[in-house]
C-alpha cells in the first residue's frame, strides 16, 4: 500500500510540474521579446526612458534574459527609481558566474548607486492590536520591517495602517536622493468616535443612500411603465386582428394567432404598469423621506507623518 501511494503521488507530482512547464512555455515568447527589446534599445538611444522601460519589461516577461535585466536596471536608474535600479543590478551580478565580466559592471553599478539610495523607516506608536496592518505603497510591512532603514525610490510614499473596527489611516512621507527619513504611524480611532480634526474622506450619508435607491427604483418604475403601455398598445392592434378574423368565436388562423398574442401582452401590459407604480411610488418616498444630514463623519485620516532626516 506504502508502495503503490509513492507511486500514486510521484505520477501526480510529475503531472503537475508538466503542467507547470507547458504553462510557463506557453507564456514565453522570444521572438517578441527580441523586438521588443530592440524596441526598447531605440527609444533609449533617443533618451525616451520610459517607453523604453515599458519595453524592456515587457520582453523580459516574455522570455526572461540577464541582458534584458541589465537594461531595465539601467534604464530605472535614468527615469530616477534609484532603489529598483540598485536592486536589478544586484539581482544581474548574483545570477551571473564570477567569470563572466558583466557580473563586474553590474557590481560596480550597484556600488555607485547605494549611497544614492533613499531609505524609509516606518515606526509605529505602541498599540495592543495585533490584528493591525500596515501597508507601504500597497505593500504590507511585517513587524520585523518596521523600524529598519529600507530602500525606496525617491518622490512620496504613503503608508496604510488598518485594522477591524478602526478607522485606516494614512500617513505620507517624501524623501529625496540619499535621504533617510522616519515616518511616525500609528493605528486610527475607533469607527464609532469621530475623526480627528483635518480629516478629509467623508463616510457616505444616508440621504445618499436613500438617493442612490430611488434613482434604481425610479428608472425600474419607469421601465415597466414603458413597457406596460407599449404592451398595452399591441394589446389593442391584436384585438383588432382579432375582430376582423371571428365571426362567432370562429376563427382563422390570422384570428386565433391574434387572440393568442394579445393574451400574453394583456399579462405583459398589468405587470408593467404595476411595477411602473409601484418603482415611481417608491422612488418618490424615498425622495420625500431623505433626512437633511446634519453632520459628517470621517471614515479614514490622512496626515502628514512626523519625518527625520539623518
Amino acid at each position: 500500500m506504502r508502495v503503490k501511494a509513492g507511486l500514486a503521488l510521484l505520477c501526480a507530482c510529475g503531472v503537475l510540474s508538466l503542467a507547470r512547464a507547458s504553462r510557463a512555455q506557453e507564456q514565453r515568447d522570444p521572438a517578441a521579446a527580441e523586438e521588443l527589446f530592440r524596441q526598447g534599445r531605440v527609444a533609449a538611444e533617443k533618451r525616451d526612458y520610459l517607453t523604453a522601460c515599458e519595453k524592456f519589461r515587457e520582453s523580459n516577461r516574455l522570455d526572461s534574459a540577464l541582458g534584458t535585466l541589465f537594461n531595465i536596471a539601467d534604464c530605472e536608474e535614468k527615469i530616477g527609481r534609484l532603489a529598483t535600479s540598485w536592486t536589478l543590478f544586484r539581482e544581474v551580478a548574483q545570477r551571473l558566474p564570477a567569470d563572466d565580466e558583466r557580473r563586474a559592471i553590474a557590481l560596480q553599478r550597484a556600488q555607485a548607486l547605494e549611497p544614492r539610495v533613499p531609505r524609509l523607516s516606518v515606526h509605529l506608536a505602541p498599540t495592543s492590536r495585533t490584528d493591525r496592518v500596515v501597508r507601504r505603497d500597497g505593500v504590507v510591512l511585517g513587524s520585523a520591517s518596521l523600524d529598519t532603514w529600507l530602500p525606496v525610490d525617491p518622490g512620496e510614499h504613503v503608508v496604510v495602517v488598518s485594522a477591524p473596527g478602526t478607522e485606516s489611516t494614512s500617513f505620507a512621507a517624501r524623501v529625496g536622493e540619499g535621504e533617510r527619513s522616519r515616518l511616525d504611524v500609528r493605528v486610527g480611532p475607533p469607527l464609532s468616535h469621530a475623526a480627528a480634526p483635518g480629516t478629509g474622506h467623508t463616510e457616505p450619508s444616508a440621504p445618499r443612500a436613500n438617493h442612490t435607491a430611488a434613482y434604481l427604483l425610479g428608472g425600474l418604475g419607469a421601465a415597466g411603465l414603458v413597457t406596460g403601455i407599449v404592451a398595452g398598445v399591441l394589446v389593442l392592434d391584436r384585438k383588432s386582428t382579432a375582430d376582423k378574423n371571428c365571426v362567432d368565436h370562429v376563427c382563422n388562423q390570422l384570428g386565433y394567432d391574434a387572440a393568442q398574442s394579445g393574451k400574453t401582452l394583456g399579462v405583459v401590459t398589468t405587470v408593467g404598469l404595476i411595477t411602473g407604480a409601484v418603482g415611481l411610488g417608491g422612488a418618490t418616498y424615498l425622495f420625500l423621506s431623505a433626512p437633511s444630514p446634519s453632520e459628517k463623519s470621517h471614515s479614514s485620516a490622512y496626515a502628514l507623518g512626523i519625518r527625520a532626516k539623518w
